[in-house]
C-alpha cells in the first residue's frame, strides 16, 4: 500500500508497481522500529496507490450456485495478510490503488452472511466493497463482495441519494471517490420501487456514502440486505435497529457461532423476505463482522473515519478499530483526522486493533485515479468499450504504442483514468504489443499466466497493412512498432463470420484484424482477417436502462429496438431497466438496431465468465479471466476447439463444480 520516497514518508505512490505490500510495510516499519516495533514479512504482488475510486459487483440475481454453510473462521497465521477496501481498478485485482495477485483467488460473493455464493472474477467491479484473504506469499486465497445494502428505493433524496431499508444512500460528488452506476447512468435515471446494490462506507451520520451503485433485474429473487452499527438492542424482544431499520432476529442464524449481539457491534443483516409495512425486517441471518486475525497479519484498510478517538488518536473503518497514534501521515496530519473523512491505512495487527504504520488522507482527483489492463471487448467505437469488464470511454485519451484505429476486440491495453457517471473516462491508452518470446526455454519459476506476460499466447492486433513485401511476407501495421510476418500457414478470412479469403487481398493499404505470436523478435501472423462489405453485427452486453418501446441504453450508447426483436431467455415485456443482457447490433449509419436480445443471469444453475484464456494445457484444463474450466463437451460457437490458446478471447457459459466452470458453451469474442 506503500511506495518509497525516504524512510519518513508514506509509500503510495508506486505508479509502476515495483513493491510488495509487504516491502511497503517493512519500508515503513523498519523507518518506525523504535517506536512501534513493527516488522512485516512475506511476499507477493506489487501495486501502485494513487487513489480509491469506485467499487462494483455483479453478483446474479440469484445464486450461481448452491450456498453452502461457511464454517467460523479462526485466527489467520502471522505470514498471512488481509485487505478491505474498494476495487479500484484491474491486472490483478485491485484494491484502494494496490495491486493484489488473483491468479489463484476463489471468489464470493456474501450476500446471506450464514452462507457462502460462489463466483468469479466476472463479479468483481469497479467501486465494490471486497475483503481479501492472502497466503505467506500475498495470493489472495479468497475475495469477497461485500454489500453494503440491498434491496428496494423506497424513496429518493431529491438531487443527492435515496432510502432503501432504512438505510439512507448518498451519492458521492467528491472527485477523489466518485460513484461508479451500473445499469443507470446517474442518480436522476433510478426510480421508487428499482432493486439496487449498493457498496460504500458509511459517514459520521450513518449515511452511506456510495462507492458503486447497480440496478438490478426486477425479476430478482426479494433479499434485502443492511450492514450497519447495532442500537436499541433489546434480547426480550429480540430486536435491535440499524440506522432506523428494525431487525427482527428471533429466527435468524447468527454468526459466528455462539456470538452474543452487543449494541455497538457492526453487523451484517439478511433476509429473503420484504420489509413489513411498519419497517421491520425479519432477519434470516446476523453475522457479527470482526477481524479473525492473528498478531503480526499485515493489513490494509480503506473506507470513512467513523468513533474518532482524537486523544489516543485511533478510530474505526467498518469494523477495524486503527491505532494510529505512531503513524505517519500522508497528504494531511494527525490534527486532520475527523469523522467521515477518507482514508487508507497500512500496518500489523495486534491483540485487537490495526497498529497503523501509514495513514494517507484520499481527498483529491489524483486519488480517483483507475487502472486497467486486459483484453478489449464490446468495443463499438472509441467512446465505447470496455476493459474487465469496465466500461471506458477513450475520446480524448493519448495513446502510447498505437493509435485509436488500432482498437478493436481481443487487443491487449492498458488503461489509466478516472470515473464519471459510471464509465472510465480514460487519460492514456496504452496498446500492450508483444514482447519478444525468450529464445531459451522459459525458467519454470516464471509466471504462465497469458494476461502477465507479454509474450504469451495469441495476441490480436488492428489496423493498416503497410510496407507490405510479398516475396518475405514481412509488413507493419500502421501505429504499431511491431515486426510482422505472413507466411504459408496463415489463415485469411472474413471478420465475424467462417467466410474464406484470399491472400491476394493482403496489399498496403488493407484494414486488417491480425491473430498471432511473437517467434523471436516477429509477430508471426496466424490468421488475418478482413472487414467485409457488410459489416457483421457486434454484441455488447450489460445492464440496460432508460428502456422505452423504441430504446434503451447500453454501455452509454443508444440502441433501437422494437416489440418483434427477437429476444431469448424471455419475452418483449422482460426488456426493462436492470436487465442483464446481450444485445447483437448492427450498425446503420450513427444509429444502432438492436437484431436480438438475450436475458441472462435468470438461470439459478448457470454462470459465465468472460475473457482472455490463460494457462491453457487442454481443452479439460484451461482458465479464463482466472477461473479454470473445463471446456471438453462444451459446443464450440464462432470458431473453432482447435483454436482455444492463451491470449484469444471468449465467454463462457456452464455450471460451477468444485472450484471449476464445467463449460456447456464457449464462445469466441475476439
Amino acid at each position: 500500500m506503500f511506495a518509497y520516497h525516504n524512510p519518513y514518508s508514506l509509500l503510495l505512490h508506486d505508479i509502476d508497481g515495483r513493491w510488495t505490500m509487504d516491502q511497503r510495510i517493512k519500508i515503513l516499519a523498519l523507518a518506525l522500529v523504535a517506536s512501534l516495533g513493527l516488522y512485516a514479512c512475506g511476499g507477493g504482488s506489487s501495486g501502485s496507490s494513487s487513489g480509491p475510486a469506485p467499487v462494483a459487483t455483479n453478483p446474479t440475481s440469484v445464486p450461481t450456485t448452491v450456498p453452502t454453510a461457511v464454517p467460523t473462521p479462526t485466527p489467520a497465521p502471522s505470514g498471512g495478510a488481509y485487505a478491505q477496501g474498494t476495487v479500484t481498478g484491474f491486472g490483478s485485482v485491485i484494491v484502494d490503488g494496490v495491486t493484489l495477485d488473483d491468479s489463484s483467488a476463489s471468489f464470493q460473493v456474501e450476500q446471506d452472511p450464514s452462507l457462502s455464493t460462489s463466483g468469479t472474477s466476472n463479479d468483481i467491479k469497479l467501486g465494490m466493497k471486497v475483503e481479501s484473504d492472502q497466503g505467506g506469499d500475498d495470493k489472495i486465497k479468497t475475495l469477497t463482495v461485500l454489500p453494503e445494502v440491498y434491496g428496494k428505493i423506497s424513496e429518493l433524496v431529491a438531487g443527492t441519494g435515496f432510502k432503501l431499508a432504512g438505510q439512507t444512500v448518498r451519492v458521492s460528488t467528491d472527485t477523489a471517490a466518485p460513484t461508479v452506476f451500473e445499469g443507470a447512468s446517474a442518480l436522476a435515471d433510478l426510480l421508487v420501487g428499482d432493486i439496487v446494490e449498493v457498496h460504500g462506507s458509511r459517514d459520521a451520520t450513518g449515511v452511506i456514502v456510495a462507492t458503486r451503485i447497480e440496478r438490478k433485474d426486477p425479476a430478482s429473487v426479494v433479499m434485502v440486505r443492511v450492514v450497519g452499527v447495532v442500537s436499541a438492542l433489546d434480547n426480550t424482544a429480540k430486536t435491535l435497529v440499524v440506522s432506523g431499520l428494525t431487525v427482527n432476529f428471533s429466527a435468524a442464524k447468527l454468526r459466528p457461532d455462539g456470538v452474543v449481539l452487543e449494541n455497538g457491534q457492526l453487523i451484517a443483516a439478511w433476509s429473503d423476505l420484504a420489509i413489513s409495512p411498519t419497517s421491520v425486517m425479519t432477519a434470516k441471518a446476523v453475522k457479527v463482522r470482526k477481524p479473525q486475525a492473528g498478531n503480526g497479519l499485515k493489513m490494509q484498510i480503506g473506507g470513512l473515519i467513523a468513533s474518532l478517538d482524537a486523544k489516543a488518536v485511533s478510530f474505526k473503518i467498518g469494523e477495524v478499530l486503527v491505532d494510529a497514534s505512531k503513524a505517519k501521515f500522508e497528504s494531511g496530519v494527525v490534527g486532520d483526522l475527523a469523522n467521515g473523512k477518507a482514508v487508507r491505512v497500512g500496518g500489523v495487527w495486534q491483540t485487537d486493533k490495526l497498529v497503523a504504520a501509514g495513514v494517507k488522507f484520499v481527498k483529491d482527483s489524483a486519488d480517483a485515479k483507475i487502472s486497467l489492463s486486459g483484453v478489449i471487448t464490446d468495443y463499438i467505437s472509441l467512446s465505447s468499450f470496455k476493459v474487465r469488464g469496465a466500461l471506458v470511454d477513450g475520446s480524448a485519451a493519448t495513446f502510447d504504442g498505437g493509435a485509436a484505429s488500432n482498437l478493436a476486440n481481443g487487443v491487449f491495453v492498458k488503461i489509466e483514468g478516472s470515473v464519471a457517471s459510471g464509465t472510465v473516462q480514460a487519460k492514456t491508452v496504452k496498446i500492450e504489443t508483444p514482447a519478444a518470446a525468450p529464445t531459451s526455454p522459459p525458467n519454470a519459476s516464471a509466471p504462465t499466466n497469458a494476461s502477465q506476460t507479454a509474450s504469451a499466447g495469441v495476441r490480436t492486433i488492428t489496423g493498416e497493412v503497410k510496407e507490405y513485401d510479398s516475396k518475405t511476407g514481412k509488413f507493419n501495421l500502421s501505429g504499431v512498432k511491431l515486426n510482422l510476418q505472413i507466411n504459408d500457414k496463415t489463415e485469411f478470412g472474413l471478420l465475424g463470420s467462417d467466410t474464406a479469403a484470399s491472400k491476394t487481398d493482403f496489399i498496403n493499404g488493407a484494414k486488417v484484424l491480425l491473430r498471432g505470436e511473437m517467434v523471436a523478435d516477429v509477430f508471426v501472423v496466424k490468421e488475418v482477417r478482413f472487414p467485409p462489405k457488410v459489416e457483421p453485427p457486434v454484441k455488447l452486453g450489460g445492464v440496460i436502462s432508460s428502456v422505452t418501446a423504441s430504446q434503451f441504453k447500453l454501455n452509454g450508447v443508444t440502441i433501437l429496438w422494437s416489440a418483434t426483436t427477437p429476444v431469448d431467455g424471455g419475452k418483449t415485456a422482460d426488456v426493462v431497466n436492470g436487465v442483464n443482457v446481450v444485445v447483437s447490433i448492427l450498425k446503420n449509419g450513427d444509429k444502432l438496431q438492436a437484431q436480438q436480445i438475450e436475458i441472462k443471469g435468470r438461470v439459478a444453475s448457470s454462470l459465465e465468465v468472460k475473457g482472455a484464456v490463460s494457462d491453457f494445457v487442454s481443452l479439460s484444463n484451461f482458465k479464463v479471466a482466472g477461473q479454470k474450466v473445463d471446456a471438453s463437451k462444451a459446443e464450440i460457437k464462432e470458431g473453432k476447439s482447435g483454436s482455444l490458446a492463451n491470449g484469444r478471447v471468449v465467454e463462457v457459459k456452464g455450471v460451477l463444480t468444485n472450484g471449476v466452470l464445467i463449460a456447456g458453451k464457449v464462445s469466441f469474442a475476439d
